[in-house]
């Protein structure tokens, strides 16, 4: 095959490059902040996001909410791994390089 009978293709994956490589860059904006605490993005102006004051409270509230989650997760799973146990399936993790086994 020739290079000039697929120019559209060879375009086509140029333009696709250039895209992604645009896309990933920064773009040259830069977040800067002042002395007093004073955000100010690359075009000069003041950010308008407001900052949450986060009290101990808070935290504490916050830190029990995710122990309770953690444990509840835990015992799901250990629900689920009885359930496969009683079940025969077997209850080995598929890793990240190996796909999981497909159904039978």
């Amino acid at each position: 095959m020739s290079l000039l009978k697929n120019w559209k293709l060879i375009l086509a994956s140029l333009s696709l490059a250039l895209f992604t490589a645009c896309a990933g860059s920064s773009g040259g904006s830069e977040d800067y902040s002042s002395d007093d605490g004073t955000e100010y993005s690359g075009g000069g102006s003041k950010s308008s996001a407001p900052k949450e004051h986060i009290d101990e409270d808070k935290l504490k509230k916050t830190e029990k909410e995710a122990m309770d989650i953690t444990e509840e997760n835990h015992k799901l799973r250990k629900e689920i791994f009885d359930a496969k146990n009683k079940l025969g399936i077997p209850v080995d993790r598929p890793t990240d390089d190996a796909p999981a086994a497909a159904a039978e």
